[in-house]
C-alpha cells in the first residue's frame, strides 16, 4: 500500500489540486463540474445533488 499526497485550494467555484502527479484544476458548483487533471484528461460530470446519481465523462490522451 503507497501513500497518496494531495491539496486542494479553493477560490469560490474553481478549485485548483496540487498532488504528486501535477496540478489540476476544476470550475463548477453542485450538479456540473468540469475538471482537467494533471494527466492531462478533461472530465465533465453532471450530477443529481443528494440522490448520488451522475455522469461522467472523460476525454483526452494518457500521459505516459
Amino acid at each position: 500500500m503507497g501513500f497518496r499526497f494531495r491539496k486542494s485550494i479553493n477560490f469560490g467555484p474553481f478549485r485548483i489540486n496540487f498532488s504528486k502527479s501535477g496540478i489540476g484544476y476544476s470550475f463548477g458548483g453542485k450538479g456540473f463540474r468540469v475538471t482537467k487533471t494533471a494527466a492531462g484528461k478533461t472530465r465533465t460530470t453532471a450530477s443529481i445533488p443528494g440522490t448520488g446519481i451522475s455522469y461522467t465523462k472523460e476525454t483526452g490522451k494518457k500521459r505516459k
